[in-house]
């Protein structure tokens, strides 16, 4: 195939400029056939280069009419060296640029989050388990980019660099506690973003402080509000001014013999808090999480059992109602259960055991590249995973498009 004469803005085009870092006496094989062979083998659900390798080879007619393979099917070997030395920051350039069209952050909520490749780790007790920190969008689901690092430790180092890459304009932020730093969030603000970060144990006394804060004024909101509906009840309207401050949502769920209340306040009193540390900072927010595990008898009737209680306090750079509040606090965990849960159960992330040279990150971009394909291609939308890799698999004119002709598009 012919890739000078391919769209501008197509897979195959954009990513067929990285450089190949191999010797070329001796070279058998084109860098971008690598990379296209190995987009079908992963969208086939193939987790490991030696099973992907004796797929493709009984597909090697089609692969070599449609690329032009001289010297056939590369070795698995050859996949994995290729993979492990590849300039992940070239890459990880190019991956941005495919999605330059539907990488426009502003008003959407950017979710930050570090995943763990276990498998990748060297079965010796004094080696860490690397890291990819993984940014999600959440409105469209679509992964915008990674950064390895070597332990969940560094995330404080990583996320600033990871920031640096992306476009984040007009984005609001969420990363976990440990991104609840005052260069991280000096960072977002500068790229011109908002945040809504949890504060834990790593600012342990300014947790203290918001939630003695927030605390006193709910207490004071509530003595204030029965005040003010016995006076309505004799026809005087009282003023409340905690009230009007304090502005709450509550939401409940019920599943498996679990109720669980969340109730989430919002406080643009901040005097509790450094402003000259957190400057950035506008906005409390606080978070009371009730369990209600239901256990029966043996003759059903219900054990009596107190909820768990939980609470977590958040710093908030702009200005928000509570039940906007809710949806980022909540949103932050489609990071976790949509982009996390199919790397590790549809593309077994998780049991990759490559970790020479630059094989982590790079391959972690592939599977980021093949797991925005599934969610951009409008012909599997609603399927699961596993129907979608059936489709790709007895569908490969599908694969073709989506290299070769293919733009992705926010939908």
């Amino acid at each position: 195939m012919e890739y000078k004469h391919l769209p501008l803005n197509t897979l195959a085009k954009i990513f067929g400029v990285i450089e190949d870092p191999r010797d070329i006496r001796g070279l058998r094989h084109k860098l971008l056939d690598i990379f296209i062979l190995t987009i079908f083998g992963l969208l086939w659900g193939h987790i490991d280069f030696v099973n992907m390798v004796i797929d493709l080879r009984y597909h090697e007619v089609f692969f070599t009419e449609l690329l032009g393979l001289t010297n056939g099917i590369p070795s698995h070997d050859t996949f994995s060296t290729v993979f492990s030395i590849i300039n992940p920051k070239e890459f990880m350039e190019c991956f941005i640029q495919w999605l330059v069209e539907i990488n426009n952050t502003k008003g959407l909520h950017l979710a930050i989050d570090g995943k763990a490749v276990r498998a990748a780790c060297e079965k010796v007790y004094s080696k860490r388990v690397p890291i990819l920190v993984n940014t999600l969008l959440v409105e469209t689901g679509i992964c915008i980019g990674q950064l390895k690092i070597a332990d969940k430790t560094n995330e404080i180092k990583g996320i600033p660099d990871l920031l640096k890459w992306l476009d984040i304009e007009g984005a609001t932020v969420t990363i976990d506690a440990i991104g609840c730093q005052k260069e991280i969030t000096k960072l977002i603000k500068e790229k011109g973003a908002d945040y809504v970060i949890p504060v834990k144990d790593n600012q342990r006394i300014m947790h203290q402080d918001i939630c003695l804060h927030m605390e006193t004024l709910i207490a004071e909101q509530q003595f204030e509000s029965e005040l003010a509906r016995e006076y309505e009840a004799k026809g005087i309207k009282l003023a409340t001014p905690i009230s009007d401050k304090l502005d709450i949502h509550q939401t409940f769920e019920t599943d498996h013999s679990r109720i669980e209340r969340r109730t989430y306040y919002l406080l643009d009193d901040v005097s509790c808090i450094d402003k000259i540390e957190w400057s950035s900072v506008v906005m409390l927010g606080m978070v009371v999480r009730e369990r209600q595990q239901i256990h029966r008898n043996e003759d059903g009737s219900i054990i009596e059992e107190e909820p768990s209680v939980e609470t977590e306090t958040y710093v908030i750079s702009r200005h928000m109602k509570a039940e906007e509040f809710a949806a980022y606090a909540r949103g932050h965990w489609s990071i976790e259960n949509s982009l996390h849960y199919v790397l590790d159960d549809a593309l077994r992330e998780d049991r990759c055991t490559a970790r020479k040279g630059h094989a982590i990150e790079n391959l972690g971009l592939m599977r980021k590249i093949v797991y925005n394909l599934m969610m951009l291609d409008p012909n599997v939308k609603g399927m699961s995973m596993k129907a979608k890799q059936i489709y790709y698999r007895n569908n490969p004119n599908a694969i073709c498009e989506l290299l070769f002709e293919f733009v992705p598009k926010s939908r």
